[in-house]
């Protein structure tokens, strides 16, 4: 009798036990960005895009995939969790193929000097710029940008080349192009704690680019270890009260619109991405005009696809395109 009691005891605490144990478990978090002062973190990013036009009846297919690394050190954080960060940039690559003449190749953790066509990539490492960042991922200012572009240029000719090469890092170098970058990444952070199963939404205008409203859903689709897994589904579409955007000789109009998703896995204790992947797919056309020869626009069809990886970690790593 006394050996049965002390069975039911054992099986009674072993099942409260497990009963706390998934409460906790399932315990709402906070997912937040927290930031140590002093510290150093890293992050990467790699884009690779492919776009398809058609130009007067001839399709044009070009596949172009940017990679930049960044060191992060916080230099303040102040009462309500905002971080004074500055970001250098430590790691660069492109791999661009459009003809056989014009393709290109760099990697700066593999290749000392860049090629004709990468010395903007070359430039950029070391350069530095700080921005302070809310808990919840949202740009709160920007400073350091124009001085930052002004070291970039010093190093490099004065060329058209170089125009486009500036041009297709607008995202990293241009401060409305690093708000946009930057909270496209990391301003997904929920206002309340979440649980298990829990789905929040978003909507946001990006203002560069193709001028793009983003309509965006996540939900927490697993939590386990002290990582939590999110998956986000959305739409994308140009916003089309935005003025013709200057692309140099042109004035660019859009008319896009597609799809969105993306699974990223955070840690819940330091609201760190240790990975995020996504995938993009717009349909549409750009209207391209001249202003100095006046006339209809030009319709240029486009099909868009691009994949994204982003990374952060506390500790430095070999920069290498992931």
């Amino acid at each position: 009798m006394a050996r049965r009691r002390l069975g039911q005891l054992v099986l009674t605490t072993a099942g409260i036990m497990f009963v706390l144990m998934g409460s906790a478990s399932a315990a709402p978090v906070r997912l937040q960005l927290k930031l140590e002062r002093g510290k150093a973190y890293y992050q990467r990013t790699v884009i690779r895009h492919q776009r398809a036009q058609t130009i007067m009846g001839e399709t044009e297919v070009a596949h172009r995939d940017i990679g930049v690394g960044m060191k992060l050190d916080v230099l303040d954080v102040d009462s309500q969790g905002n971080m004074r960060i500055r970001r250098t940039f430590n790691w660069s690559m492109v791999r661009r193929i459009e003809l056989p003449a014009r393709d290109l190749a760099y990697d700066s953790s593999k290749q000392r000097v860049p090629p004709a066509g990468a010395e903007v990539f070359g430039a950029l490492l070391g350069q530095s710029y700080i921005v302070r960042i809310s808990p919840r991922g949202q740009i709160l200012d920007i400073n350091g940008v124009e001085d930052m572009q002004e070291a970039i240029r010093k190093k490099l000719p004065a060329s058209a080349e170089t125009h486009a090469q500036m041009g297709a890092l607008a995202l990293y170098l241009d401060t409305k192009g690093i708000k946009e970058l930057t909270e496209s990444t990391l301003a997904f952070y929920p206002d309340r704690p979440i649980e298990e199963g829990e789905s929040w939404s978003g909507r946001s205008v990006a203002p560069t680019m193709f001028g793009l409203i983003s309509a965006s859903k996540w939900t927490v689709h697993e939590r386990e270890a002290g990582v939590a897994t999110i998956t986000m589904v959305g739409s994308r579409r140009s916003d089309l009260a935005m003025p013709a955007r200057d692309t140099g000789r042109m004035k660019m109009k859009s008319d896009l619109s597609g799809t969105q998703e993306c699974t990223i896995r955070v840690d819940e204790a330091t609201g760190l991405i240790l990975m995020e992947q996504s995938r993009e797919r717009l349909t549409g056309e750009v209207k391209l005009s001249d202003p100095t020869r006046g006339g209809p626009p030009m319709t240029v069809p486009i099909v868009s696809e691009t994949t994204g990886q982003f990374e952060m970690s506390d500790k430095p790593w070999e920069p290498s395109a992931p």
